[in-house]
């Protein structure tokens, strides 16, 4: 992988810093060489959807969700593990992050980036004086800005909880500068008011059938995963349901595979999408360059092989892929229609299925027991999975164990279980992580060279 840093002042359009080869003093005082300026900003309904589709691209970015964000989250958990050759990219997989990885730097100038594309539509928007520009349109595209800071502020708490909270662009070169670091029930705030501001822009009744843009289906899902992490389990069933009883949008397909061999399916509320002009380099870590021109930096854990081809994985069974690989025979990759040729490799950031076991796990929680094991047994359905282990289950405990447990299979590879077990409180027992404080990321180091009022997380230099 190949990235880049990028500080979190140089945020529309994530402009990386130049460092002179010999100079430390840059280092020491570095400053972004470019800026978005107020003469150069949002100043009609042209330049606005340009900007928003300039947003949906900050999160699409490959340092984002088309590579970054998976790449590391995933190889943190216990369905991958590492095979590749960058150090680097080893301190994921054994838990020992330090400050100046260059994963963990372009992650969050990429976050900071998507948060301040975000606040530029947010602050300009509605000043725009283009009577062609109809409100409607407006509260849409502040909607869907809304709804992605969101998105990148509740990423953002999970990988490193103790975050800055900017909600104004960067319009010069010390924008931001002493804001330093909020708690992470402050971030949860924030990400709940944007949206809760998101669902009172959007439209109730969006155009059906595209899904690659935030709509009002989408800030139920996302609310429905804050409430999750929140604890706030009614809530969390509350959001669940008005997507899921929503059958003629979102359902989830006959077959485990055919979301993720299809783009748009009926299975997602919000997928990000790529084309071959809009390319992602994901597919690239998972297959070795003697077959497809990959970097086989990825390969699913045994256990996780294990548990797949059991009885409990069905069809998700799918999720992996057997190849020849001589000298070294059968190899089992990691499969979701991996596409390295063309890096249309979609995201699946929100689907249906996610929200049967949100609504599970939150019903388990309040003892509604019998209605957690029956959105068990749809999602067990669909992957034509064994169910017989849920007759007559109704300890809530063991419940919370098969919903993880089919989140493990269901969502394997989309960025969720490093999450599970940390917000479960299981991360440390099974992945064997000795100092509590590794659950979270360092800060990078060239930010806390560049806001002294930064504090670096606990655990780190």
């Amino acid at each position: 992988m190949n990235f880049k840093y990028h500080s979190k002042y140089q945020l529309v359009l994530l402009i990386p810093l130049l460092f002179s080869l010999n100079a430390c003093k840059d280092l020491l005082n570095p400053k972004p060489l470019l800026y978005v300026s107020e003469d150069n900003s949002i100043v009609n309904k042209k330049s606005a959807d340009a900007a928003l589709i300039g947003t949906y691209s900050a999160l699409s970015q490959n340092s984002y969700q088309g590579n970054t964000f998976r790449y590391i989250v995933n190889l943190s958990d216990d369905n991958l593990r590492w095979v590749g050759n960058s150090p680097s990219n080893r301190e994921f997989d054994v838990h020992d992050v330090f400050a100046t990885n260059t994963s963990v730097s372009a992650l969050w100038g990429a976050l900071y980036s998507t948060i301040n594309s975000s606040n530029n539509i947010i602050q300009s928007v509605p000043k725009v004086n283009d009577q062609t520009y109809l409100q409607t349109d407006r509260n849409t595209a502040i909607g869907e800005a809304y709804f992605i800071r969101a998105l990148a502020y509740f990423d953002l708490v999970r990988l490193w909880g103790n975050v800055p909270i900017i909600t104004e662009s960067t319009r010069n070169p010390s924008s931001g500068d002493g804001i330093g670091n909020s708690t992470p029930a402050q971030v949860y705030k924030q990400v709940g008011e944007d949206l809760e501001a998101a669902q009172n822009m959007l439209p109730a009744n969006p155009a059906a059938g595209n899904r690659n843009r935030a709509s009002i289906y989408a800030v139920y899902a996302l609310k429905s995963r804050l409430f999750l992490y929140l604890g706030q389990w009614q809530q969390a069933i509350d959001y669940a349901d008005l997507v899921i009883k929503e059958t003629a949008k979102f359902s989830l397909v006959p077959s485990y595979s055919a979301f993720f061999n299809a783009k748009n399916t009926t299975e997602s509320i919000f997928e990000i999408d790529y084309t071959i002009n809009n390319k992602n380099s994901w597919a690239g870590n998972w297959f070795a360059s003697n077959l497809t021109g990959g970097t086989r930096e990825l390969l699913p854990t045994d256990e996780f092989i294990a548990l797949a081809r059991g009885p409990y994985g069905g069809d998700r069974k799918s999720l992996l892929l057997d190849i020849n690989t001589p000298p070294k025979g059968i190899i089992t990759y990691g499969n979701m229609n991996f596409k390295i040729s063309t890096g249309e490799n979609q995201v699946y950031a929100l689907r249906i299925a996610e929200l049967y076991l949100i609504r599970a796990e939150a019903r388990a929680e309040l003892n509604r027991t019998a209605e957690a094991v029956a959105d068990i047994r749809t999602i067990r359905l669909r992957a034509k999975a064994a169910d017989e282990d849920l007759n007559g289950l109704t300890n809530k405990n063991l419940i919370i164990a098969k919903v993880l447990q089919e989140r493990r299979l269901e969502l394997a590879y989309e960025s969720h279980r490093w999450f599970d077990l940390i917000r479960r409180g299981l991360a440390q027992q099974v992945l064997g992580i000795s100092d509590p404080n590794k659950l979270l990321y360092p800060i990078p180091r060239q930010e806390l060279l560049v806001d002294k009022a930064l504090k670096q997380n606990p655990g780190y230099n």
